[in-house]
């Protein structure tokens, strides 16, 4: 199966753009790896999970943002190569947390992003390095951004 019969199957629609919010490219490609910018849980241009976890928002709503922000960041991949049939492997996540001082479930919310790869890539080449991180504010009040460091088979 393919990957966007396994989104299909997941009742899953990537956004048609993830454009970017500022002046940068949403990836850049370079021999057979790919690196995504930081994507933030947004409808257009719209942030639809914002806030701090813990405080502003619930743990599944930042896990929700967490999973928005992949699928934006999905769809820069695929504007960037033409087919997300062409991962060969996930090898990056970093996860960066709209934290409060006393939040420590950084962890639980980039979950979220990892849990929804395991799903569409399968263990192997959704087999990911993962980095979760607290930050004092993000663009927009997101409640999460992340990026990715994909592989593209040769």
């Amino acid at each position: 199966m393919n990957l966007e019969q396994r989104l299909a199957e997941l009742a899953i629609i990537l956004p048609t753009s993830a454009s970017a919010g500022a002046q940068y490219t949403p990836a850049v490609a370079f021999q057979n790896l790919v690196w995504i910018s930081g994507q933030l849980p947004r409808d257009g241009e719209r942030v639809v999970v914002s806030g701090k976890p813990g405080r502003d928002v619930s743990i599944a709503q930042a896990q929700e943002g967490a999973r928005i922000a992949l699928l934006r960041a999905l769809a820069a991949l695929r504007e960037t190569v033409g087919s997300l049939d062409k991962v060969q492997q996930i090898l990056k996540l970093n996860v960066f947390v709209n934290s409060s001082d006393d939040f420590t479930q950084h962890s639980a919310v980039a979950d979220g992003a990892s849990e929804l790869i395991f799903a569409l890539f399968g263990t192997e080449a959704g087999k990911h390095a993962r980095t979760s991180v607290g930050v004092a504010q993000l663009p927009r009040n997101a409640c999460v951004e992340l990026d990715l460091v994909v592989a593209l088979a040769p």
